[in-house]
């Protein structure tokens, strides 16, 4: 499906509309207006068990290596967490999904970050990474492979893979309002 502005909003509209995805993202949604900051650890384990659920980032599988405590004691710790979050700060996927020990969350760090941006925040700074992400981008970008992508989450490297989801959507003149977002659902809905 080529990439333009009408075929992105579809697909959005279509996640938007689903039987069980559309009730999922207002879940997400609510929960996360009804609870914004990130002051209280209990708060914070609520909002990753949430997303966890809602987005099959299979948390539980690495339940003897992680705990949900320690991830959410991770986002708790982070200097000035909300106002980075805000501002779209890259650097905080970085640190949840390095910082609770050999697991790397970059995954569903970039999904807690997209979500909090958009949701609480009205922005749009954030590009989610998955396996469909991997699996369908490098169809639309010239020269992107899934090893590539391999190396960006192995590296710790959001800010590359975030400037090149902006990339290909400035490289299409996609300047929807939640470009970022849209194109999350578009990848996703169209490639699942």
């Amino acid at each position: 499906m080529p990439i333009i502005a009408e075929n992105i909003e579809e697909q959005h509209r279509l996640v938007e509309e689903s039987a069980n995805y559309g009730k999922e993202g207002l879940i997400i949604r609510e929960v996360l207006n009804a609870y914004p900051k990130h002051d209280d650890l209990n708060t914070i384990a609520m909002k990753i068990a949430v997303i966890d659920v809602t987005n099959s980032t299979h948390l539980s599988q690495y339940k003897s290596q992680l705990s949900l405590y320690d991830l959410a004691k991770v986002i708790l710790d982070i200097p000035a967490f909300d106002v980075r979050l805000a501002a779209g700060d890259p650097e905080l996927v970085n640190i949840i999904a390095k910082n609770v020990g050999a697991i790397n969350m970059f995954s569903f760090a970039s999904k807690y970050c997209t979500y909090h941006n958009v949701e609480v925040y009205h922005r749009d700074d954030y590009s989610i990474f998955d396996g469909i992400v991997k699996e369908s981008l490098p169809n639309y970008v010239d020269g992107l492979s899934k090893h590539k992508l391999d190396v960006w989450r192995s590296e710790y490297n959001y800010v590359a893979f975030n400037e090149c989801i902006g990339g290909l959507l400035d490289e299409y003149n996609i300047h929807i309002p939640f470009r970022r977002r849209k194109f999350d659902h578009f990848l996703w809905y169209a490639n699942r």
